[in-house]
């Protein structure tokens, strides 16, 4: 079964960007892009498996299954290649996919990227999951929510996600908690993969993403082809907490990796 989507077609665009949200919520959370981007390229919006109208996987979930589920679509829709934006759990997806299949993308924009945890917080998470049979998924949810964006200036993110995740259930939040506590394990593979293809990435963070911001420095300081922007009184949300810079960024690295692969193309006839 295809996971859940929904496009919007350029009327002379040929470029695709493919939006992955991050856990607990949906392609909603990206309805602050949806009226700029429609402007330049073709959209695609995917529901991870148990959120939005995506059907949960079956058996154990592993970044490689999602990042399949991904690609099953882009063969659906006969896209070849694409520039991936995405926000939290989105760029870990991303990052397998860019193991997986670097043949089929573009460009990465990764936002509030989850490459490491801080020692503190996956402490703190593989705590709770060990207790996620026996306290209400929403109260481990909120508390994380709380963690990750815990000034003023986020509470409409944290207001987004906490009630978006409402909707997946207990189940599907297991399913997920059991994935992210070895989601570091995907950029190390990434990392130590000796044959990795150059993939233009634009790593876009909050000023105040106090838990992400040492691995997206990280990520940048190991990869020759990423560059870093970081968006001042902006939570770990950052393509909601200050969408306008957001977008203009990720539009702009875009159009610039487009107009580089024109001139590689030129200078290669």
């Amino acid at each position: 079964m295809l996971l859940d989507y929904k496009m919007y077609k350029h009327d002379s665009s040929k470029e695709w960007v493919v939006f992955l949200h991050g856990v607990g919520g949906n392609y909603s959370l990206f309805h602050k892009q949806i009226k700029k981007f429609r402007k330049h390229f073709n959209l695609l919006f995917i529901n991870f498996p148990g959120h939005g109208e995506s059907e949960s996987l079956k058996g154990k979930y592993t970044f490689t299954k999602i990042a399949d589920k991904v690609k099953e679509i882009l063969d659906h829709l006969n896209i070849s290649k694409a520039h991936l934006v995405g926000i939290s759990l989105g760029t870990i997806v991303m990052n397998e996919l860019s193991r997986l299949a670097p043949e089929r993308i573009s460009s990465m924009t990764l936002g509030g990227a989850v490459i490491k945890w801080q020692f503190w917080t996956d402490l703190l998470f593989k705590l709770a999951y060990m207790v996620r049979y026996v306290v209400p998924y929403m109260f481990l949810y909120t508390l994380f929510a709380l963690i990750l964006m815990p000034k003023r200036n986020h509470q409409h993110s944290r207001n987004l996600f906490v009630n978006e995740a409402k909707k997946i259930g207990q189940k599907e939040f297991i399913n997920w908690a059991g994935l992210l506590i070895h989601s570091d394990n995907v950029y190390d593979q990434l990392l130590a993969d000796k044959n990795k293809k150059k993939i233009p990435k634009l790593y876009l963070i909050g000023s105040e993403d106090h838990v992400f911001m040492k691995g997206v420095q990280y990520a940048v300081k190991t990869d020759p082809f990423a560059e870093m922007n970081v968006i001042d009184n902006c939570g770990h949300v950052c393509n909601v907490d200050q969408a306008d810079e957001f977008n203009n960024l990720t539009i702009q690295f875009i159009h610039q990796q487009l107009k580089t692969d024109s001139q590689d193309g030129q200078i290669a006839l």
